[in-house]
């Protein structure tokens, strides 16, 4: 079966909102190839022995978007649902040059190109993110094994990043836990590793959520993480100690009065894909529900917050 593929050159800015865009037309799966990440990621880690040589001389201002269709709704329908959608993108970023290719995919490069971009890192301290197929030696750090499939969110951006961070610097061991947009389930997993007594894990994409389930195999946390298809509303939950949404800022501005009823009254929220422009508009929405920040990290364009009920305080 053949694949057309979309894609989009970009911004890092614009990356985390074409992806749910993509996600949410049907796409069955997305893929980015961005080398500012991986040169990020090598001065980081202060060695480029994780990562093909052939990455590392790529243009870091071209960011690209790819994702994957079947052949129906061809290219022209595709075109014309993807422009109007990019466009209202740009209104609130800059998405770059916007600029849209298709191609043709055979079955067998749609489901293992991708994984040459993929390889080991560390996403917080102490906490290793390791593709399945790679090898890792360090016994002195978390080790999460990830098969992110062609689902969205392999943990290399920024807003996955600064979302992990505040989730290891809080106790959360014995707590109950939400994760609204859940992905490859990594976030989830790492909640697990440190110590949650129950995540209760929601994405809008069925392909995310085989692969979260899969994943959580691995990492021998299906008996803590449970997966669920769909928005917020499919969370089972009556309250959560904490609730982690890795999505945009008009998703996380739309389900706020949800998240005021899910979380508990010492809980906390932790929102995430906050562009920096738009960072006082989520804390204004929030406000109006009780809820104020006790903790912000950013990163690039990129702010994750942490909100606790006034209360509280």
């Amino acid at each position: 079966m053949d694949w057309i593929e979309i894609c989009i050159d970009t911004s890092n800015e614009a990356l985390e909102a074409i992806s749910h865009m993509l996600v949410e037309m049907g796409a069955g799966g997305v893929v980015i190839d961005d080398p500012f990440e991986i040169r990020k990621s090598i001065k980081d880690s202060g060695s480029s022995g994780y990562f093909d040589k052939d990455m590392l001389g790529l243009n870091t201002n071209n960011i690209k978007v790819k994702a994957y269709f079947h052949e129906n709704p061809g290219k022209y329908e595709l075109e014309k649902m993807l422009k109007p959608k990019l466009h209202n993108i740009s209104k609130y970023m800059d998405i770059g040059s916007g600029h849209i290719s298709f191609s043709i995919i055979n079955e067998e490069d749609w489901a293992n190109n991708w994984k040459k971009y993929y390889k080991p890192f560390e996403i917080c301290e102490n906490i290793i993110i390791k593709p399945t197929w790679e090898e890792y030696e360090n016994t002195n750090k978390i080790v999460i094994n990830i098969d992110p499939g062609m689902a969205f969110g392999t943990g290399t951006h920024e807003t996955t990043r600064l979302c992990s961070q505040i989730i290891s610097r809080n106790d959360i061991r014995g707590l109950k836990i939400a994760d609204i947009g859940c992905g490859s389930g990594i976030l989830s997993i790492i909640a697990a590793r440190l110590g949650a007594r129950e995540v209760d894990a929601v994405d809008i994409d069925k392909t995310a959520v085989c692969i979260s389930k899969e994943n959580c195999k691995i990492n021998n946390a299906d008996s803590i993480v449970n997966l669920y298809t769909g928005t917020i509303n499919e969370l089972p939950g009556d309250k959560y100690d904490i609730i982690v949404a890795n999505i945009i800022a008009d998703t996380i501005i739309d389900i706020g009065a949800r998240i005021s009823r899910l979380l508990c009254e010492s809980g906390s929220f932790i929102a995430s894909g906050i562009i920096r422009d738009r960072k006082y508009e989520v804390m204004k929405a929030y406000k109006s529900l009780g809820l104020v920040c006790r903790e912000q990290l950013e990163k690039g364009e990129w702010v994750a917050v942490r909100f606790v009920w006034q209360d509280s305080l």
